[in-house]
Parts: structure tokens; C-alpha cells; sequence
């Protein structure tokens, strides 16, 4: 889910229109400068490489300062969010497809922040 400031593309098998791979599912996402995400916990692990621009991932409590060429893992059901300083484009990579299928996917999506 997106929220003001922050647009998904999710790229798709064209054939069958699911994830590009059985066990992986790839994203875009950009952040206008200034924008954040709520904090939240997601049930499966996503790989996130800094496309362009400069901003914050908060995991766990702890601040990571990222820019371009930059790679971060948020790690399975660990508390996390995204603060861009610049345009902040990302590409990400996650187990999405292999949680899903199992029926194991939670989010837990913070209301504060």
C-alpha cells in the first residue's frame, strides 16, 4: 500500500500476470522529497537498492542514511519505514509470492507517525 508522496509500480509476468518469478516479486517505488511512510511489519524479508536519490530507512528503531547504489534489507516482522530527503526512487525485491502462497502474509501497519 502507498500513501501521499510514495507511488508502487509492480512488475509483472506478462504471460501469466502474476509476480515475474514464482518466489519474487520486483517494485518501484518512489518518494517525493519530504515524504515518509508509517511505520509497519510485514511477514517476509524485501531488498531494497537506492535507484537514485537520498533518504532514511528506520529499522527496528535504528536510523540507516542510504543514497544512490545503496542496498538495505528489511528483514522479516521487523518495525520499519522510509523518510526521503530527494526524490527517492527504489527498487525492491522481496519473498512476497512464497509468503503469500503458504497464506503466512501479515502486515501490521502503524497509525502513528
Amino acid at each position: 500500500s502507498t500513501e501521499p508522496g510514495h507511488a508502487a509500480v509492480r512488475y509483472t509476468n506478462p504471460t501469466t500476470g502474476g509476480d515475474v518469478m514464482p518466489t519474487i516479486r520486483a517494485e518501484f517505488h518512489r518518494l517525493r522529497a519530504g515524504a515518509h511512510t508509517r511505520p509497519r511489519r510485514d511477514v517476509g524479508s524485501t531488498v531494497y537498492q537506492v535507484f537514485e536519490g537520498s533518504g532514511r530507512f528506520v529499522l527496528g528503531g535504528q536510523t540507516r542514511t542510504v543514497g544512490k547504489g545503496d542496498m538495505i534489507v528489511v528483514p522479516s516482522w521487523t518495525e520499519w519505514s522510509i523518510e526521503a530527503d530527494t526524490e527517492f526512487d527504489l527498487f525492491a525485491f522481496s519473498d512476497a509470492p512464497i509468503v503469500e502462497r503458504l497464506h503466512f502474509h501479515r502486515t501490521y501497519i502503524s497509525e502513528g507517525a
